[in-house]
């Protein structure tokens, strides 16, 4: 996760500091953004631009805010989880899951490169 700009959409605003400990922890840039409860939309979109990864806790944002993610990251091919259940183990799991993906990716490309 090492500089990596990981952007959270949504989830509960009182969980907000635990998923910036997380991504931090390891050694990843974090972004946030409501969904549209209280930011403006229109910031969602340079939002997702400068993220390297988005977790989308998709039960705690607008109907708008979730189908402008999802279009966003099908036209740009950035990879995009969505979180149907909204707690700091979920979002746990799922930067997790990313980060052991992307140190394998890492490390086959280092073989091929060997190779």
């Amino acid at each position: 996760m090492q500089d990596k700009a990981v952007l959270c959409i949504g989830g509960r605003p009182a969980s907000v500091p635990v998923y910036r400990q997380l991504i931090e922890r390891t050694g990843g840039t974090f972004l946030y953004h409501d969904g549209g409860k209280e930011r403006s939309s229109k910031q969602l979109e340079s939002s997702l631009a400068a993220a390297d990864l988005i977790i989308c806790q998709a039960g705690c944002i607008s109907h708008h805010a979730y189908w402008r993610v999802k279009d966003y990251c099908k036209r740009t091919g950035k990879q995009c989880v969505f979180v149907e259940k909204p707690s700091t183990s979920s979002f746990a799991r799922c930067l997790h899951q990313f980060f052991a993906s992307s140190t394998l990716a890492h490390d086959q490309r280092k073989h091929e490169q060997k190779a």
